[in-house]
């Protein structure tokens, strides 16, 4: 074996484990973070696509992925996050309206795109599952 083809088998072992240990770290940051400061990421990046998307039918996706995220986790998270969302979300809403309407008069789709517009979700008819268990489905429930 060539003292190339070693070291292309050591900087190979270097990025896996590295990989490894990336990939360890991340579970560990994940574990320990609160819920908030995840789901506020989690919204960040909602939000960001859909505004970077604005125009695009799967802007309205994302933007629907956002609201019925806001729905469900607005019980668990602070009032003041659940606000910018929603002031975020209404300023996307219109936007996507107007940015739709150039699009219409371009008259050309943009590649990737979805082939439909999304249906927008119903919301507000999921019932409650148990407060001591909220991701415990009714079948799951004692009788």
């Amino acid at each position: 074996m060539s003292s190339e083809t070693q070291g292309d088998d050591g900087r190979q072992q270097d990025k896996t484990d590295r990989s490894e240990e990336d990939a360890r770290e991340l579970v560990e940051r994940l574990r320990s973070a609160p819920a908030e400061e995840i789901v506020t990421d989690l919204f960040s990046t909602l939000l960001s696509t859909a505004q970077v998307k604005l125009g695009r039918r799967d802007a309205r996706l994302f933007i629907d992925l956002c609201a019925l995220m806001s729905e469900y986790a607005g019980r668990y998270v602070s009032a003041d996050l659940t606000k910018q969302v929603q002031t975020a979300l209404g300023q996307l809403r219109l936007n996507q309206v107007s940015a739709e309407h150039d699009v219409a008069e371009k008259g050309e789709a943009e590649p990737n795109d979805l082939s439909r517009i999304p249906t927008p979700p119903t919301t507000g008819g999921r019932p409650e599952a148990s407060c001591d268990n909220p991701s415990a489905s009714a079948s799951e429930m004692p009788r």
